[in-house]
């Protein structure tokens, strides 16, 4: 069974630049597991595991969506959250995106589907297993254009661990 979340996806050039970005802060952390450009995205929200049919029902239901994305949002704002030891990008202005959130997780209830109840934080994770805190560094600020909401499949690879995302259609 495929385990799921909807996400926002960035575009390539903006991924690889974030990436690029975020190399810098190896420094401070150099044991932190820094996200690979494909696969930085903006999760809405997170399903879990449910079946191929129901994934393919749900990726259906989140393309008439789109309207409610706004054009772009700005990232740059460096944060963490400690308890995950997770460094992130963050969003502004972030309360754009309530409308397209509500109405995914809203989608998701309304399919009988399984949603995480965690409040939606808009972020792009940079990287995981962050020990240091706060860096004392900041993100160049970007706009970046946005599409509608799209579901995306955890993938592990059995031969090297690695995890990858990829759209479920």
């Amino acid at each position: 069974m495929p385990r799921v979340f909807a996400a926002l996806l960035l575009p390539h050039d903006v991924c690889d630049a974030l990436a690029r970005d975020a190399k810098a802060f190896a420094r401070i952390d150099p044991l932190a597991r820094f996200t690979r450009s494909t696969n930085l995205h903006l999760t809405l929200a997170f399903v879990g595991e449910i079946s191929t049919i129901d994934a393919r029902r749900l990726s259906a239901a989140l393309r008439p969506l789109c309207a409610l994305t706004p054009r772009d949002i700005t990232i740059g704002r460096i944060g963490t959250f400690d308890r995950q030891r997770i460094l992130y990008a963050g969003l502004s202005p972030a309360e754009s995106l309530d409308p397209v959130v509500n109405e995914v997780r809203s989608t998701i209830t309304r399919l009988g589907l399984p949603l995480d109840d965690k409040p939606f934080r808009a972020h792009i994770t940079l990287a995981r297993d962050w020990r240091r805190g706060h860096p004392p560094m900041t993100l160049p600020a970007r706009t970046v254009p946005l599409s509608g909401p799209v579901l995306m499949e955890t993938v592990k690879d059995p031969r090297t661990g690695m995890i990858r995302y990829r759209q479920v259609l």
